[in-house]
């Protein structure tokens, strides 16, 4: 079968290689489609620390039941489905404490972009959703990013009608936008890039530039927000937009940093406004069912993050476009 090989920074090929089998407790899943994520562009351009070379990347996919090992009693048919890449135990310490998350024994799937991958029977029972007629299997594909949003939405405390700003109208970020647009949130995206912010504006999202003097106009208005996202990495901002939460609020550090990022802030908000610094990562197996939710129930909205589909063949075209500022998502289709 093919697969696209991730063989070194800035080098993915097209190779040949073994179809999986599968075991008593794993489903063989023929691939649809994988939507180009930023952590497979990282790993692309500068290496990630979790993906050593040769792998296969990709984690936003859908597909189709086409093999099923013994344990395995659920009657997929012929139909599409949002597959989860992981999903957790639901029984160690972290998924105990309620932060599934962080699970310590998930369950995996390996990387989508390939004709085939196994997936395991958990994540079949639990975390496999059929596709309706009227959700294009692209679109779909935004189901695990959407629920990483959800997440952090979740940690931030947002509720309707809450005032938020997310910064950065990356995919992420407007992603986020989305999902808080439609929990009828008073939503604001910031960027530098006009191409991003049209974009945003495109969504039916309010925008901020946040441009050297469109940033010195936002802060002489004064704004205040419950709840500000940094869907970006520029750690300066942390300490830059805290003035603007308001008490009792929340500011998140959604966006990945280094790991030798250092913080500089004054604890002063942190204290005596009881602002809550909190973190976002991943999802949990309620997140990406909210997830589907949102799109199924508003896929013409989320349809706009499209910006291309690509076939498997020209992945190094799909990673390119899914680095071009006038694009959002980018989705690889690896067949029919």
């Amino acid at each position: 079968m093919k697969a696209a090989i991730y063989k070194g920074i800035g080098k993915i090929e097209i190779d040949d290689i073994s179809k999986p089998v599968i075991q008593a407790d794993e489903g063989l899943v023929k691939i649809g489609m994988v939507g180009v994520c930023g952590t497979d562009i990282k790993t692309f351009n500068k290496g990630h620390h979790m993906f050593k070379p040769p792998c296969i990347l990709g984690h936003e996919f859908t597909g189709k039941i086409v093999e099923k090992g013994a344990s395995v009693d659920y009657d997929f048919g012929d139909a599409s489905y949002v597959i989860a890449p992981y999903i957790e135990c639901g029984k160690c310490e972290m998924c105990q404490k309620g932060v599934p998350e962080l699970c310590s024994k998930k369950h995996w799937v390996e990387g989508a972009f390939t004709e085939y991958v196994k997936v395991p029977l958990e994540i079949l029972k639990r975390a496999t959703l059929k596709i309706p007629n009227h959700v294009p299997e692209s679109t779909a594909t935004l189901t695990e990013p959407l629920a990483c949003a959800i997440h952090g939405i979740d940690k931030a405390r947002i509720t309707a009608e809450d005032r938020v700003l997310v910064v950065g109208s990356g995919p992420m970020g407007l992603l986020l936008g989305n999902a808080l647009k439609n929990m009828k949130c008073e939503t604001y995206i910031s960027d530098i890039d006009k191409n991003r912010l049209s974009m945003a504006e495109n969504c039916g999202l309010k925008t901020i530039d946040f441009s050297e003097s469109g940033f010195e106009s936002f802060k002489n208005s004064n704004p205040r927000f419950d709840s500000i996202i940094l869907a970006n990495d520029r750690k300066e901002l942390v300490n830059s937009l805290l003035p603007f939460v308001h008490p009792g609020g929340t500011f998140e550090l959604f966006g990945g940093m280094s790991r030798d990022t250092v913080l500089e802030i004054d604890p002063y908000f942190i204290h005596y406004k009881e602002v809550d610094l909190v973190g976002a990562f991943g999802f949990s197996e309620k997140d990406f069912k909210k997830a589907f939710g949102f799109i199924t129930s508003d896929p013409d909205s989320f349809s706009k993050l499209i910006s291309k589909v690509r076939d498997l063949e020209n992945i190094v075209e799909a990673f390119n476009d899914a680095t071009d500022k006038t694009k959002a998502k980018i989705v690889v289709k690896v067949s029919s």
